[in-house]
């Protein structure tokens, strides 16, 4: 027999604790919320109601330690951004170089223009 203090620290402790045999908090949380928007919300009939639990549980399903919904969730930001045009990966360190180097070339090119127009 369990308490309710080993069932909280069970959660505290794993994030994917099981509520029910195969299913984790977080799926069960996803089913949950899921169905609840999509009944109460936007008002979907209720025979849609297994539909919204399959997608919650397998939104919150867990494929080589990451969480499909993140997965999917990352895969649509990295959308928009290509259709907004946006650039897809970002180097800070990378474009800071190449900016930097454009810079000296054109200091270097500048100061050899400079010289010479003096002697000339």
């Amino acid at each position: 027999m369990f308490s309710v203090t080993h069932f909280r620290s069970e959660f505290i402790q794993h994030g994917q604790a099981a509520i029910i045999r195969k299913v984790t908090m977080t799926q069960f949380m996803l089913m949950i919320i899921l169905t609840a928007i999509g009944v109460g919300l936007f008002n979907a009939p209720f025979w849609l109601a297994p539909l919204f639990i399959v997608a919650g549980y397998v939104a919150g399903y867990t494929h080589n330690g990451e969480i499909l919904l993140k997965r999917l969730a990352a895969y649509l930001l990295v959308w928009l951004r290509h259709l907004v045009g946006a650039p897809q990966i970002v180097n800070v360190q990378a474009e800071w170089d190449s900016v930097r180097v454009r810079a000296e070339r054109l200091q270097i090119s500048g100061a050899f223009a400079a010289t010479v127009i003096v002697e000339g």
